[in-house]
């Protein structure tokens, strides 16, 4: 249903590795010393590198236990974190907030592995520092300098099964007082797939035209003020049964996105502009529906140390204007105001605790104010006890306000209280190291914005949600020399239901399941890595390591109707990745060749098609280092 309500005018109004994944704070990403008892999950740059050439949809569906919902190959793919839905999900790329303001959610199909030097998954409400939309959890996405004289060229191919390819260029210069990285990439799926079926479900036939262009620029000054400038342009077109003129959809999406920071001392500034147009249409495609939404942000933040205390404070302003065609009014333009102030307090060598508080303000709605009370505590020399008490927000869509006859300018805004505990185990000596946690959490969310099939899809505040459920995490490591192996287990127990009925039709689905979202989210990853593949002094010198990846994922059923009585099956899906390379001075090439779905698994899309069978792909990496 997503992809139909964010590919037609109807649509519009939508309804609703190499090293494993870290469970520490991310430190790189500044709200993250902000958010003590929180999880979150990092994930370091070995494996962003053999995932290069996917997208954080393919990537993160087997790094973590959270629920991504495709509508097909290179189509659509949105994200839950914890139960909750797609506009629940903050995506922060270099602290800005990129979800689009007409749908409330990001398409992680357009998102590249290759274009972020950091990436991390923030578990559970962050409303007082990220803002609305974090009501389930945010994604966070950032740029990172080097400071140190180098110069790095990296070219890369990838060749896939059913025709489909990508390419990128990388080049990163950087001394003591500049740091740059530009990259190109461009990929085509022509999904030209050997069969129309699998096992009596249909295939559903599309193409994917995909481009981007991502530059990073970070200046020193002398006075070790920092000023940076960011730019991401994204094009991606996607045409749906192409073969047919009668039934041919295309959805074309373009994003231009410029953030200037400036950072002087203690007082941050950043100055950005987003936008985010978008264009469907069927057939000849000669009249598509057009939206294209403007934002202009402008940010500033200053930091104190006062003995044992950091204190954050800041303010954002946001001028958003929407031209979209299945508004009432031509042009809509609202004003957004946040203010935040953080604060950190590390009561001893044990004891951490944050308390956080956030205000918006918008005009014709009255968001809570979002606080926000946290703590870490070292239990013993290797256990750590974590706690959060969190207030959320979510500011309905453009869409689910302004869309015609659908949408009400009325709505409240959605409003959720979080609680969470975690236990933390890590351990290490000489060459084994183990860290593994526990995490429970439980958040209530009320004024849950329905598209209400009863009243023709039109938006109403109808639901009371409750999210809760359990993580465990578990990771073994091993090195010794030039051997290393390891292992990551995850697990996710997720019960997300509609609690109070505010109307006669709802009655019958309390406490069931909420649709598209499993009970049960296992993910595993089990890697060895050993010295050069070949023997004799040219390997000795030339050769790299061999490196071996199995990765699985699995889910339990996952319910399409409200009621329960119509679901999908359970899944899970096996690819493996073999690494292997030469060097030679200063130039390396690397190989990786991956096999998809190796038990060649039947599972379905949201649209109830096919995904994919079992598949190839050999990726070719070229790198210059000087």
């Amino acid at each position: 249903m997503a992809w139909f309500l964010l590919s037609s005018a109807y649509v519009f109004a939508q309804t609703d590795s190499t090293r494993m994944l870290d469970e520490v704070s991310v430190k790189s990403f500044a709200p993250t010393r902000f958010m003590a008892g929180l999880k979150i999950q990092s994930i370091d740059s070995a494996s962003l590198q053999q995932a290069k050439f996917q997208t954080l949809a393919d990537f993160l569906s087997f790094q973590a236990p959270v629920n991504f919902r495709p509508y097909g190959s290179g189509q659509l793919t949105t994200i839950g974190l914890r139960g909750t839905s797609s506009n629940h999900t903050a995506v922060l790329w270099n602290g800005i907030n990129i979800n689009s303001p007409s749908t409330g959610q990001s398409d992680f199909s357009t998102l590249p592995a290759a274009g972020f030097d950091l990436l991390a998954i923030q578990y559970g409400s962050s409303s007082c520092v990220v803002g609305s939309d974090a009501v389930g959890g945010s994604i966070l996405l950032d740029s990172k300098p080097v400071w140190e004289k180098n110069v790095q060229v990296n070219l890369g191919q990838r060749v896939a099964s059913f025709d489909n390819w990508q390419s990128q260029f990388n080049v990163r210069l950087s001394d003591k007082r500049v740091s740059s990285k530009t990259l190109f990439y461009k990929g085509i799926l022509n999904n030209n797939f050997p069969y129309t079926e699998r096992k009596y479900y249909p295939i559903e036939y599309s193409t994917t035209d995909s481009k981007g262009f991502i530059q990073d620029l970070f200046f020193l000054t002398k006075k070790q003020n920092q000023i940076s400038l960011n730019i991401w342009l994204s094009d991606n077109n996607v045409e749906i049964s192409p073969q047919s003129i009668h039934t041919r959809e295309v959805l074309q999406t373009q994003a231009v996105r410029v953030l200037n920071t400036y950072q002087f001392k203690k007082l941050t500034i950043r100055g950005g502009y987003v936008q985010d147009i978008t264009n469907y249409g069927k057939g000849d495609f000669i009249k598509p529906s057009r939206t294209a939404i403007d934002r202009f942000l402008i940010r500033a933040e200053h930091e104190w140390k006062i003995s044992k205390f950091v204190v954050h404070i800041g303010t954002e302003a946001a001028h958003v204007i929407a031209h979209v065609d299945g508004y009432d009014k031509a042009n809509i333009a609202e004003n957004r105001l946040d203010f935040f102030v953080w604060l950190r307090y590390q009561v001893s060598s044990k004891f951490l605790t944050t308390l956080n508080v956030r205000q918006a303000f918008i005009k014709s709605f009255d968001p809570p104010m979002a606080p926000a009370l946290g703590a870490e505590y070292q239990l013993a020399k290797f256990v750590k006890l974590t706690g959060n008490l969190s207030r959320s927000y979510r500011i309905p869509t453009m869409n689910e306000r302004y869309w015609s006859e659908l949408g009400d300018p009325n709505l409240r805004p959605e409003d959720g209280f979080n609680k969470e505990l975690g236990i933390n185990w890590n351990y290490s000596k000489n060459d084994f190291s183990f860290s593994s946690s526990l995490n429970a959490y439980h958040n209530l969310i009320n004024n849950w914005v329905y598209w209400n099939p009863e009243t023709n899809y039109r938006v109403q505040n109808l639901q009371q949600v409750l999210a809760k459920g359990i993580e465990f995490s578990n990771k073994v490591l091993y090195q010794h020399g030039q051997i290393s192996s390891g292992l990551t287990v995850q697990y996710a127990f997720t019960h997300s239901s509609q609690q109070k009925a505010y109307d006669n039709f709802s009655a019958d689905v309390i406490g069931k399941q909420l649709i598209y979202i499993p009970k049960h989210n296992f993910t595993a990853n089990l890697f060895y890595q050993t010295q050069a593949l070949g023997k004799g002094e040219f390997f000795k010198k030339h050769g790299m390591p061999l490196r071996a990846t199995l990765q699985w994922q699995a889910n339990s059923r996952r319910y399409n109707t409200f009621d329960n009585s119509k679901w999908f099956d359970g899944q899970q899906i096996f690819n493996v990745i073999l690494e292997n390379g030469l060097k030679w001075k200063h130039i390396d090439g690397r190989v990786f060749f991956q096999v998809n779905n190796v038990f060649d698994e039947l599972y379905l899309n949201s649209k109830r098609n096919a995904m994919p069978g079992r598949n190839y792909a050999i990726n070719l990496v070229f790198n210059i280092n000087k």
